[in-house]
């Protein structure tokens, strides 16, 4: 059986001093950042056999995208969010797998521009957040079943 899951049952929340998490609105997909790590060129005259020669640099999660459906009040919540000066805390929360008793928990933090999407008459309007993350991405395995 695998044990494998699917993106619904999910929780993203939002938070602004890291212990008060609220429910982003009416979430489409999951916020996980991609964390990728800088490499940086340290070739010279001694490199063995004309190979480039690296050494890692920093880490950058990047630029994530969240789509969500538009509502009032989750618009107002990133407007504020975004007018923040400190970077908003984000979680994500999956739902367990079969082979587990909580879900995975996926913590950062980042700078949100929330963007309304325009659509065709008879479509719903949607919203997409983009976060800036900055600083560590955490991740805590979810407890066994």
């Amino acid at each position: 059986m695998s044990n494998q899951i699917i993106a619904y049952g999910a929780k993203v929340e939002r938070s602004t001093d890291g212990t008060t998490w609220a429910n982003i609105p009416e979430c489409k997909g999951v916020a996980i950042p991609m964390v990728e790590t800088d490499y940086r060129d340290v070739t010279n005259l001694d490199s063995p056999n004309g190979f480039r020669e690296y050494i890692k640099g920093l880490k950058d999660a990047g630029v994530i995208s969240l789509p969500c459906g538009y509502t009032a009040a989750g618009y107002e919540q990133q407007v504020d969010d975004q007018a923040e000066p400190q970077p908003i805390y984000y979680r994500t929360t999956l739902k367990p797998a079969p082979n587990q008793a909580t879900g995975d928990v996926f913590t950062f933090r980042g700078f949100p521009t929330p963007k309304v999407e325009t659509s065709d008459v008879e479509s719903e309007i949607n919203m997409t957040i983009d976060i800036r993350t900055t600083g560590d991405v955490t991740w805590a395995k979810g407890a066994a079943a």
